[in-house]
Order: C-alpha cells, then structure tokens, then sequence
C-alpha cells in the first residue's frame, strides 16, 4: 500500500479539480460559437453636441445623445469604399 500524507493528498485532489474545471471551462468557451460583436458603421453616432460617440440601432431621421439628450440628425454615411470620393475627408 502506497503511504500518502493527508496534505499531498488533499493537494492532488484540489489540483486535479482546478485543472479538470479549467479544461471544461475552455471546451466550452470554444464550441460557444460567441464570436466578438462588431457595430457597423452605419449604427454609430457622434452627438453634435457633446461629441459622444454611441450607438442608435434605431432607422429613423433622428436620435438622442444618450449623455446630454439632444436630439441628432442622422448623416447619410457611406460604407463601401467604391462610394467614396477622393478628398471627401475619410481615410482608406
């Protein structure tokens, strides 16, 4: 019989569950199927105002600074590079 001090054992049995839920935790993160949100351009928003950057899901004519509560006019935006002009202030 092999002799084993109660602290070792207590060690190998804690560190055994801290791997095994550590390995589970980073299974299940991979097959989430999560991937990272990214807004399109068309949905944020500058406040005229107070230059708060936001974001408005909403598709109406005007929005509302979430900080200062003015009310915004939507621009038109473009979102293809095709669309752009040369000189009209937008970086490639």
């Amino acid at each position: 019989m092999i002799k084993l001090d109660i602290s070792v054992a207590l060690f190998i049995y804690l560190f055994c569950t801290v791997i095994g839920v550590l390995v589970l935790w980073i299974w299940m993160e991979r097959d989430s199927g999560f991937s990272t949100f990214t807004a399109k351009r068309r949905d944020v928003s500058q406040c005229s105002v107070c230059s708060y950057v936001y974001m408005d899901i909403k598709n109406g004519d005007f929005s509302r600074c979430p900080r200062c509560k003015s009310i915004n006019e939507m621009k038109p935006r473009l979102t293809e590079r095709s669309e752009r002009k040369p000189g009209d202030g937008l970086h490639p």
